[in-house]
């Protein structure tokens, strides 16, 4: 099944689906072959007015752990890192609070999200050149969910040690190792790391709930994350077509598109292998690689990943077989539901297949065993209390305490329904700060079927204390 999409018709879509999911504006790329087609529509800022251009920048978000992930392979390649050894062996000073963690866990584990160690760990630590040591010296008191390897739970904090690794090994500040080994060889005109490097640019603000009107959107009242958050994707500030452009490399087995080798083809291929499977294959994918997400789609194989910024959003898919895929970037703190139907579209028109759908709600809301599920999950900056009601109904109030979800101004999240769905110990949770429901999938990493010990939600493992 093909299908080519002219920029109108790219165009005329994109424009249909902000105004049904109310995003001010959006950024589309859509490369197929060696073609990449770019359109936006809407606003960059609801207070300005601003068109959003296909030239404007946004914040990818998490997709910049991507180009983390690019760099220490490129490390790798240079046999200054090796990815089974531990952390420590590269930075001396490394601590988190379980010394088996902190003497074993490894690029490896941290690449892939399975060091264990809580990794939402939210902190300013200033804008010089120092702000990732400084950091890294920060997550010495972070608590373990799980031992090292046991379970996949997305790891901010994790890169963010990563980056500090290439730092180090590169002898040069985190930003500088990306504009000198991946912006510049690529080409990439309309890639930044700065705010001060974006203002020549139209750039995208994020827009939130009005306080005071739910409802209603305004301007995010900041722009970027803090310097400390470069390698978790801050650094990044990019166009949708740029950040295609950055995925070509991977698809081309590491060649630049001037013909320079950048990353060894080996390598770049080792990236794109599953390392772990995920609890709960309906928000990002079925497994993950060395920083990418890996899905399927049918018998589509599907790659990329996702970001979030202050009042953004950010999803890129490719599947690399046929060299189609799409990068979407948004001016809203959640754009899940237009993700999906617009990759419904694209894909489905291209190659007949489409994103799985949730699991089916079940009729009964009622829970047979609440006692099974009810009691605190915890991580780093968030708390779930799971409780029954009298019907037998299971209840979930949400309790934030990171700085991030202070500076965004996030709702009271009390007694919100989890609904049961076909698939044992999973339930459906919308929280409000989302525009769609989310699997919350209770389990017990060290007995198939026995008492949850751990809850998955939004990418992240939630201990049950």
């Amino acid at each position: 099944m093909s299908a080519t999409f002219t920029s109108q018709e790219l165009e005329q879509k994109l424009g249909e689906l902000i105004r049904k999911h109310d995003v001010p504006g959006a950024q589309l790329a859509v490369l197929d072959g060696d073609a990449v087609t770019e359109v936006a529509a809407g606003v960059l800022s609801l207070r300005t007015g601003a068109p959003t251009t296909t030239d404007a920048l946004f914040l990818p978000g998490s997709i910049g752990k991507l180009y983390t992930a690019t760099l220490v392979m490129m490390l790798v390649d240079e046999g200054k890192l090796d990815l089974d050894t531990p952390i420590r062996t590269y930075l001396p000073d490394f601590e988190v609070a379980d010394h088996h963690a902190r003497d074993t866990v490894t690029a490896r584990d941290l690449l892939t999200h399975t060091s264990g160690f809580d990794g939402d760990h939210f902190t300013d630590t200033g804008r010089g050149d120092d702000a990732l040591a400084k950091y890294v010296a920060g997550c010495a008191d972070l608590p373990q969910i799980a031992p090292p390897g046991l379970i996949w739970s997305y790891s901010n904090s994790g890169y963010s040690i990563l980056g500090r690794v290439v730092e180090v090994l590169m002898g040069t500040p985190f930003e500088e190792a990306l504009r000198e080994r991946i912006f510049t060889p690529l080409g990439l005109q309309h890639t930044v790391s700065f705010a001060d490097e974006a203002i020549v640019h139209p750039v995208s603000v994020g827009h939130v709930p009005d306080p005071e009107d739910p409802a209603t959107l305004v301007v995010s009242p900041t722009w970027g994350l803090w310097r400390a958050f470069a390698p978790m994707g801050s650094a990044l500030v990019a166009s949708a077509g740029d950040v295609l452009k950055f995925t070509q490399l991977h698809l081309d087995g590491g060649v630049a598109p001037d013909g320079t080798r950048l990353l060894d083809a080996g390598l770049a291929a080792s990236m794109l292998e599953q390392q772990v499977a995920l609890v709960d294959d309906t928000v990002l994918g079925q497994g993950w690689g060395l920083g990418w997400i890996l899905d399927h789609w049918g018998e589509v194989s599907v790659v990329g990943h996702d970001g979030n910024s202050i009042g953004q959003n950010a999803f890129m898919r490719v599947n690399p077989e046929e060299r189609f895929g799409f990068c979407l970037q948004t001016n809203v703190e959640s754009a899940l539901n237009l993700y999906r139907e617009l990759a419904d579209w694209l894909y489905g028109r291209r190659l007949g297949v489409g994103p799985r759908p949730d699991p089916a709600a079940l009729e009964d809301v009622a829970v047979t065993d609440p006692d099974r599920y009810t009691g605190s999950y915890r991580r780093e900056g968030l708390t779930f209390e799971i409780r029954a009601s009298e019907e037998g109904h299971l209840l979930a109030t949400v309790t934030p305490s990171h700085g991030v979800a202070q500076d965004q101004g996030w709702p009271p999240m009390v007694d919100l329904p989890l609904v049961p769905v076909v698939r044992d110990d999973s339930f459906l949770l919308k929280l409000p700060i989302a525009d769609a429901d989310l699997l919350a999938a209770f389990f017990n990493p060290d007995e198939v079927g026995g008492p949850p010990t751990y809850m998955h939600f939004g990418g992240r493992a939630h201990r049950r204390v």
